[in-house]
């Protein structure tokens, strides 16, 4: 994100908080499709999901939760995110007061660093959020997951339903594992590899919406 961009940010969320004390979007008035739990990851709880009305993608990944008009969490957590080590090694970016205020740069490891990531200003918040979705993109990886970032249970089903007369038999496997795993409302720990993970990583791209790379 640019600075200007950054800067209209900070400004919708003065004039959305100067209108009251209504949980406000600073990002546009879209609306949210739910309440912005995912199946077999996360429930909303009490809080208020609030989508980011400026993001290219066609859904989120980081989804952002505010409990109040000045408090909010994303999910995933943004500390030790990979994808904000270019911010937290650029001190002159764009990013960096906002990566260097909630210590974003590592993972938190005491309740009072988890509280400080859990405790951002929705501004604040979308505004790393849609940074994030700027970077994006979803790869094979050789670590014991297989894919980064890690599969959202819900967006892999969404993901095999893209074009499942053309799924291959390692893909469909997967395909019906998540579907047991979420059916069975048992949380396992799954890895990711061989040519069905491969594959499945071109459908997350195609779901987010996010171009083939060159």
């Amino acid at each position: 994100m640019t600075v200007s961009g950054v800067r209209w940010l900070t400004a919708a969320a003065m004039l959305a908080a100067s209108c009251g004390a209504e949980i406000a979007n600073p990002t546009g008035s879209c609306e949210a499709s739910g309440d912005g739990a995912r199946a077999g990851y996360h429930s909303a709880g009490d809080s208020t999901w609030l989508p980011d009305c400026q993001n290219s993608l066609r859904r989120e990944y980081w989804r952002v939760f505010a409990v109040s008009a000045a408090s909010a969490y994303t999910i995933p957590r943004l500390d030790g995110e990979p994808r904000l080590q270019p911010v937290c090694a650029d001190a002159t970016h764009a990013m960096a007061p906002l990566v260097d205020r909630y210590g974003l740069c590592a993972a938190a490891m005491n309740q009072e660093e988890v509280s400080r990531v859990n405790d951002m200003a929705p501004i604040d918040a979308l505004t790393l959020t849609h940074f994030l979705h700027l970077q994006l993109r979803f790869t094979a990886t050789d670590n014991w997951l297989g894919i980064d970032p890690f599969p959202i249970p819900a967006d892999i089903l969404d993901a095999c339903g893209l074009h499942p007369d053309i799924n291959s038999a390692e893909l469909n496997a997967l395909c019906e594992r998540e579907r047991d795993r979420l059916q069975s409302g048992i949380g396992i720990a799954f890895s990711y590899t061989g040519p069905g993970a491969t594959e499945l990583v071109a459908r997350l791209n195609e779901l987010y919406g996010i171009a083939p790379a060159p």
